[in-house]
């Protein structure tokens, strides 16, 4: 070992500077100076960390450690508010400070109005208020009772003597009542022999004088005056025609009976005319040239095949097959197919008047991959490629273009596909799909306000809400539900570009 070790060797460092060593002998002496220079650049570094970090969990506005985490400066602030903020402390939805509840309680205590907005609630000085009304209420219905039993017992002695008296007039009352009872038992014998005067039921044979001539039609005929009518109305009539249902039947019961037979005489022939045979029907068509005779039609149908006699399909000779299935119809190109699992093959240009029960969210395109993403992320140009190809979207994205959808209604682009393919295995190594219009879901972290926008963060593919003030220009959408969460999640949007 050279004379070199023995140099002793003195080190000043600081933070963020660089350690010159002066004229240092070569040797051992030298190499263990520099080893000391470089651990105490180590040390300086990472003592510069930890008081960057200090500071950050003292006095930063933002996680320091990530999300969830808080700076003292941030805690204390949430403690102030805790303590003495008129609303929601710390964003908590109901939640009230310390001074709100002691303003609370007080109103509990001395409110003359209905404490902390509850309906119909008091406070204990509004019912000590209404328990003193109620003791002089109660004060004053003890003296009313107390009169009112003074002038009971008044009226009980009245009542007394009302009672007495009652019992004199009941006595006779009775007696009263007995002797009614007794004629009116004998007056119901009595009413037993009367005829009613409305639908009276006569007894015995009672007789009734004969009508005159000219008598009106509501008074009492006796028999020997009907039998008399009824002999004038028969005048000697057949025995077999003297009833009116014999002259009924006699006529076939036809209320119509001369109107029938005129017209079954306005149908035949006059006595002198010469009958001929009749040269239409009744719809004026020639008899003659318009129907066949029965030999005619037997002579034709001899000759015809089984088919026009019967009209049966069975009966033809060449039956052309009735295909089931589209890959039968092998005319030309343009069928529809299926395969197995039902999905549907068209060649050639599909138009639709309208579409129904297309069951998801939203229309979509695919767009040439950059890179990795998922359901959810927000997509944008990757503008650090030559080639035109999208990535997440950052908070630096100039240009947002939509939402990662796997549940789209209706998609355009991508590869064409052959018979059987899956559109979103075949699609996704190269495209992403992209949903450009309707209701995605989105990633994004903090809160979400029902109408507030979203854009795209510091954090590649999620999205957060645009503070007040804040530019719209790459907003990806509009949240359609608040959501009080804060971590990074799906929150569903309505897709649609910003203003």
């Amino acid at each position: 070992m050279s004379d070199a070790a023995n140099v002793e060797v003195t080190l000043t460092v600081q933070n963020n500077t660089e350690v010159e060593l002066g004229d240092v002998a070569d040797g051992y002496a030298a190499d263990q100076a520099r080893a000391y220079r470089d651990k105490a650049g180590e040390y300086a570094a990472d003592a510069l960390n930890s008081k960057n970090m200090a500071e950050a969990w003292a006095e930063s506005d933002s996680a320091p450690a990530g999300e969830g985490t808080r700076s003292s400066k941030s805690w204390s602030e949430a403690s102030q508010q805790w303590a003495e903020s008129s609303t929601n402390p710390d964003g908590v939805t109901g939640a009230r400070s310390a001074k709100s509840w002691s303003e609370t309680a007080r109103a509990w205590a001395e409110s003359d109005g209905e404490p902390d907005g509850v309906t119909g609630a008091r406070s204990a000085k509004s019912w000590a208020t209404v328990s003193s009304q109620k003791a002089a209420e109660a004060e004053t219905s003890a003296k009313a009772a107390d009169a009112s039993a003074k002038a009971s017992a008044n009226s009980a002695a009245e009542a007394k003597n009302s009672q007495e008296s009652a019992t004199t007039q009941a006595t006779l009352a009775k007696q009263s009542a007995d002797s009614a009872a007794e004629k009116l038992a004998q007056m119901q014998i009595d009413l037993k022999l009367k005829a009613d005067v409305d639908s009276a039921i006569l007894t015995g044979t009672p007789a009734a004088p004969t009508p005159a001539e000219d008598a009106q039609s509501t008074q009492i005929a006796n028999v020997a005056y009907v039998k008399e009518k009824i002999a004038e109305l028969v005048n000697g009539s057949e025995a077999s025609l003297d009833t009116l249902k014999e002259l009924a039947d006699a006529l076939g019961n036809d209320p119509n009976f001369a109107t029938t037979i005129m017209e079954a005489i306005g149908k035949k022939l006059d006595a002198t005319a010469t009958a001929q045979a009749a040269l239409a029907d009744g719809k004026g068509n020639n008899i003659a040239e318009t129907y066949a005779t029965k030999e005619e039609l037997t002579g034709e149908t001899g000759t015809l095949a089984a088919v026009a006699k019967s009209g049966s399909y069975t009966d033809l000779l060449d039956r052309p097959v009735i295909p089931d299935k589209t890959s039968q119809l092998t005319n030309d190109s343009r069928y529809v197919s299926t395969d197995a699992n039902g999905n549907v093959t068209l060649t050639g240009t599909l138009t639709a008047t309208k579409v129904y029960n297309a069951v998801y969210n939203d229309y979509a395109e695919f767009f040439p991959r950059g890179g990795d993403t998922q359901r959810g992320d927000i997509i944008a140009l990757d503008e650090t490629s030559n080639k035109e190809q999208y990535s997440k979207a950052t908070s630096s994205s100039q240009c947002v273009v939509g939402v990662h959808t796997e549940d789209f209604a209706s998609i355009i682009g991508g590869r064409t596909l052959s018979p059987g393919d899956d559109i979103l295995k075949t699609n996704l190594p190269a495209y992403i799909p992209v949903a450009l219009a309707g209701r995605v879901p989105v990633r994004m972290y903090g809160k979400a306000r029902k109408g507030g926008w979203v854009i795209p963060s510091e954090m590649p593919g999620v999205g957060r809400m645009a503070l007040e003030g804040e530019s719209l220009t790459q907003a990806v959408g509009q949240i359609v539900k608040d959501d009080t969460a804060e971590n990074v999640r799906l929150v569903k949007i309505i897709v649609r570009s910003g203003r």
